[in-house]
């Protein structure tokens, strides 16, 4: 028998008590700060609310997240018109419960649980894995292999199709969890090689289809298009008319001002805590105080600590994105640069991981909307020049040129991305598709009337 002896060094990183509260402070949206400071407020009695200065905040009014857009804003009307873009919670919140509902190792829950807070609005994964792992911090050492999987396990909850990249793989993952039968068979090729020619009209869809699949029986097609029919285009619809009109209170206010574009704290959202000085006077009367007030005492002093690190850190952060993104708030989402969380931690000489937590469920309220801070981080594109733009600027490009378009003769993606070369833009076709997609713009044959 013989032994073996080894020496392994790992670099671990050990957090303290009080760094680990000012991080958990960090990552709360403003709903759960205000929580999280009632009950401070009632387990500590060192503490107590500050007043807010009411004159600060005159001319800021609460804004709904249920405002629906109605079109680009700009000029006069802009100060006054604020549109919403707050994401709902009742799908992504639906999705965590299910994590816990499955199989899966610690690690693998961890994965399953951050793919589903990139899903968009349809319930679709339109990213890319490398676009999760470069907006994920280091530290965290995602592999591509492992999101891979992690990815594959979320396609199996409910509801079916949830994860997919687009409107075909959606129907397709549902149509798996169907019986077998020759008209399921008949539904699946229909999907995948002619989707594009399914119309709204029941009986031009049946004279279509018989062409494509002539030896297909007339029941076996009308079963198959009535299965695709009943299928759900969007994972993720229904979900929000289920939920109470959200509102949403930006942390941070963006005004134009004759110097330029001014940051400014929404104190209203700022929860106004310090130690209550009648208290403090008592205690500092009293002398020899006993261990359990030193300790009350300091634990007073840590929490203020941590909500004056979170402002300092979210109004830092808006600061550099207002001076990343000046385009944007000039010219809109075609504006919008490339931008991403390791290029912030950089600047600000932080972890990636702390500007990470300081994006979560924080939002920005300027002339052209609310948006969350996560909104102006974007993958780039390399134009022709050699030049980056953010994907974000492309996809405001293809839906103007699919705005302006001829009705009667919509761009193809061949034809759009031919366009967007001439402006410098070289993408290929599929790109091209995979942003229209994203941006749920019906294909060429669709948008005809």
């Amino acid at each position: 028998m013989s032994q073996n002896i080894g020496l392994k060094l790992r670099q671990t990183q050990q957090i303290n008590q009080r760094l680990q509260q000012s991080l958990r402070i960090l990552q709360m949206s403003g709903l759960e700060l205000e929580r999280e400071v009632g009950d401070w407020l009632q387990e500590n009695p060192l503490l107590e609310c500050a007043e807010y200065d009411e004159a600060a905040e005159a001319g800021f009014d609460r804004i709904s997240a249920a405002q629906p857009k109605t079109g680009q804003i700009g000029g006069d009307d802009a100060e006054n018109v604020w549109a919403t873009i707050a994401e709902e919670e009742g799908f992504n919140t639906y999705l965590h419960k299910q994590v816990c509902e499955h199989p899966l190792s610690e690690a693998e829950a961890a994965r399953v649980h951050i793919l589903i807070d990139f899903l968009d609005e349809q319930g679709y994964f339109t990213d890319s894995l490398e676009e999760v792992l470069e907006h994920t911090p280091i530290e965290w050492m995602l592999e591509e292999q492992d999101m891979h999987k992690a990815l594959d396990l979320l396609k199996s909850f409910d509801p079916p199709g949830v994860g997919a990249a687009n409107l075909a793989e959606s129907l397709l993952l549902q149509l798996m969890r169907l019986p077998a039968s020759p008209a399921l068979s008949l539904a699946v090729k229909i999907v995948q090689l002619h989707l594009d020619d399914l119309g709204r009209s029941r009986q031009q869809n049946t004279a279509k289809f018989r062409k494509h699949f002539p030896d297909a029986e007339a029941a076996t097609l009308q079963t198959a298009l009535d299965l695709i029919a009943k299928l759900n285009p969007y994972p993720a619809y229904g979900f929000a008319a289920a939920e109470p009109t959200a509102y949403v209170q930006p942390d941070i206010w963006v005004k134009e001002t004759k110097s330029g574009w001014s940051v400014i704290t929404n104190e209203r959202v700022w929860p106004k805590v310090r130690l209550n000085s009648e208290y403090c006077e008592l205690l500092k009367q009293a002398g020899d105080i006993g261990p359990e007030w030193k300790e009350k005492l300091s634990e007073a002093r840590q929490k203020i600590d941590s909500l004056e690190l979170r402002k300092s850190t979210v109004m830092r952060l808006a600061e550099y994105i207002v001076e990343k993104q000046e385009d944007f708030f000039v010219f809109g989402e075609i504006g919008l640069s490339p931008m991403l969380l390791k290029d912030a931690a950089a600047a600000l000489g932080v972890a990636e991981s702390t500007v990470s937590r300081a994006v979560n469920h924080k939002y920005l309220a300027c002339p052209r909307g609310v948006f969350a801070l996560r909104y102006f981080f974007t993958q780039a594109v390399v134009a022709e020049d050699g030049e980056s733009v953010s994907q974000s600027a492309v996809k405001a490009v293809i839906a103007q040129l699919v705005e302006s378009e001829n009705k009667q003769k919509p761009y193809s993606d061949d034809a759009l991305s031919r366009l967007l070369k001439q402006q410098g833009i070289d993408i290929a076709r599929r790109t091209v598709a995979k942003y229209r997609e994203s941006l749920n713009i019906p294909n060429a044959h669709q948008r005809r009337p």
